[in-house]
Parts: structure tokens; C-alpha cells; sequence
């Protein structure tokens, strides 16, 4: 009898630790998977920062949109980051990955919206939409351009 009992506390102790490895494991995941995000988010941040800042460069009485226009025809724009870079908008080391040894790429797509087609500083609106790429990590819609 006390055989049986000493074998039923090590297999019960036996699933307890297997379980909590197991939860520690999984605790360890999510919470480098959260440092990943946060660092995506932070160069989310800069990049769109930067694209900001070259819109309002480029048409300083447009009001930038929130909202991306994907039927906006008027006017469109694309570059990624080494135009950000090369420009001065953007530093980068913002765009450094969560290796600390490769950087992201983005690319970035500017619509302009114009009430009147010959008069590109007014009455008009733009809005834009950023695409991330890095080692392990790619948003929907990018595409690379050869950096």
C-alpha cells in the first residue's frame, strides 16, 4: 500500500512539474513576443513620424488624413526607407530590428486628394499607409524595392 501511495505522489509531482515547465515556457514566449511587438510598434512610431513630416514638407496647407484614401487618384507617392533616410526625416537607427544587427525596411504609400486639379497646395487632403518588413516580422501590402 505505501508502495502505491509513494508511486501515485511522484507521478502527481512528475505532472505538476511537467506542467509547470510547460506554463513557464509558454509565460517566456508571450512575454518576448510582446518585447518584439513593442520594438515594431516603436519603429512603427518613428517611421510614421517621419512620413509625417515629409508630407507636411511637401504640402504644408494639407491637412493629413488619418483615414487612408485607397481611392484617392488624384495624386500618389511611394518610397521606402532609404528615401526617409537619405532626406533626413528619419534616422537609421530607428529602424534597427530586435537583433540589434539588421534594420527594417518600409514602404510607403501617399495619396492626395485635390478639389481643384491645377492647384496642388490647396483645398486638398493626403493620407498615407506605412508597411513594415523586418527579419521576422512583415505587414500585409509591402513590397520591397530592392534595399
Amino acid at each position: 500500500m505505501k508502495k502505491k501511495t509513494i508511486v501515485l505522489l511522484i507521478v502527481i509531482l512528475l505532472i505538476t512539474t511537467i506542467a509547470f515547465i510547460i506554463l513557464r515556457i509558454r509565460k517566456h514566449q508571450d512575454d518576448v513576443k510582446t518585447s518584439n511587438n513593442q520594438r515594431y510598434l516603436e519603429i512603427k512610431g518613428s517611421v510614421n513620424e517621419a512620413v509625417e513630416w515629409n508630407i507636411k514638407a511637401q504640402y504644408p496647407s494639407c491637412p493629413i488624413s488619418s483615414d487612408f484614401d485607397k481611392d484617392a487618384k488624384d495624386g500618389k507617392s511611394y518610397y521606402n526607407s532609404s528615401f526617409l533616410i537619405d532626406n533626413g526625416y528619419l534616422k537609421k537607427e530607428e529602424l534597427l530590428d530586435i537583433d540589434k544587427k539588421s534594420y527594417c525596411d518600409i514602404y510607403v504609400v501617399i495619396k492626395v486628394k485635390y478639389e481643384d486639379p491645377l492647384d496642388h497646395q490647396n483645398n486638398c487632403s493626403t493620407s498615407y499607409k506605412a508597411y513594415l518588413k523586418c527579419n521576422d516580422y512583415e505587414d500585409k501590402g509591402y513590397i520591397n524595392w530592392g534595399n
